[in-house]
This record gives C-alpha cells, structure tokens and sequence, in this order.
C-alpha cells in the first residue's frame, strides 16, 4: 500500500491548484507528484550548485507551498 498523506488548504489555494493541473491535463495526483519530484530535485541538487543560481527557485517555490 502506498503512503496517503492528508493537507489542509484554503479554498482559494485549491481553485488556484484546480486550475492549474487542469490546464495541464493532469490529475491532481499527478500535479502533487510533479511539484514533489520538483522540489526534491531543487533540494538534492542545492548541495552541488551553487547558491546564488538555486535560490530563486527554491525561494518562489517555498512563497508557493509555505515551506
């Protein structure tokens, strides 16, 4: 059985992830994946680039998620 995990978000949030996996023809699922896999990549990878060109993207994706 695969790990579940449950996440509360506003209703705002939602429409706007709603929207956005819908323009892409995915299911939500796979949009969580996606961000998921993204974010891992940009975490792994910090360690072996440097700094000044990885936080842009760690920065706006962590203003996105709340992290």
């Amino acid at each position: 059985m695969s790990p579940r995990m449950i996440i509360r978000i506003s209703g705002k949030d939602y429409s706007d992830f709603l929207v956005e996996y819908d323009l892409e023809n995915l299911t939500p699922e796979e949009k969580i994946r996606e961000i998921i896999t993204c974010y891992v990549i940009l975490r792994r990878n910090r360690r072996k680039l440097p700094q000044k060109i990885l936080n842009p993207f760690l920065n706006a994706f962590e203003r996105y998620t709340g992290s």
